[in-house]
């Protein structure tokens, strides 16, 4: 059987991906510590929060265990934001990146068509839970990625790196 929603899946994380990695690749490693505004995000955090959030993905997908749990209290959703300094370094927390997307890559290549329908390995509460099913977990990692993607941006363009 043809997985073809399950690849299209597939097709979109590998864009998505190099689209994060061309807007992050614009930004050097001090331009990281570029706040959003005043006491908002910065490059060092949102890097590491992308690391922590598609670290999770496995879990949801019911295919792996999280590589970073040491990145969880630091970067994780409701995280006091700290100055860059008291993080990993930008080498680091790219290192970490691309190992987690090479696991994700992993993932969605054995993804089913038929598994996408299938409760996420963390549902507790199939009425209450907000992702559900497999396939919502990816239309909300998919999202959230742009989302900081497009925060990443913003530091570009703050830079003066900006091709646009």
């Amino acid at each position: 059987m043809e997985n073809i929603l399950s690849r299209q899946f597939q097709r979109q994380h590998e864009m998505i991906i190099e689209w994060v990695n061309g807007t992050m690749g614009q930004l050097s490693d001090d331009e990281f510590e570029m706040e959003l505004s005043p006491g908002k995000n910065h490059g060092v955090w949102l890097l590491g929060h992308l690391v922590t959030s598609d670290d999770d993905f496995s879990m949801f997908m019911g295919k792996g265990e999280v590589m970073f749990p040491q990145y969880c209290e630091m970067f994780g959703q409701g995280s006091k934001l700290l100055p860059p300094e008291n993080y990993p370094t930008v080498s680091e927390l790219k290192d970490a990146w691309n190992k987690v997307c090479d696991k994700n890559r992993k993932i969605y290549s054995e993804l089913t068509d038929d598994e996408l329908q299938q409760p996420h390995a963390l549902v507790k509460d199939h009425e209450k839970d907000y992702y559900k099913t497999k396939d919502r977990v990816i239309m909300a990692w998919h999202l959230h990625q742009l989302y900081h993607t497009g925060q990443f941006g913003i530091l570009v363009s703050r830079s003066g790196n900006s091709k646009y």
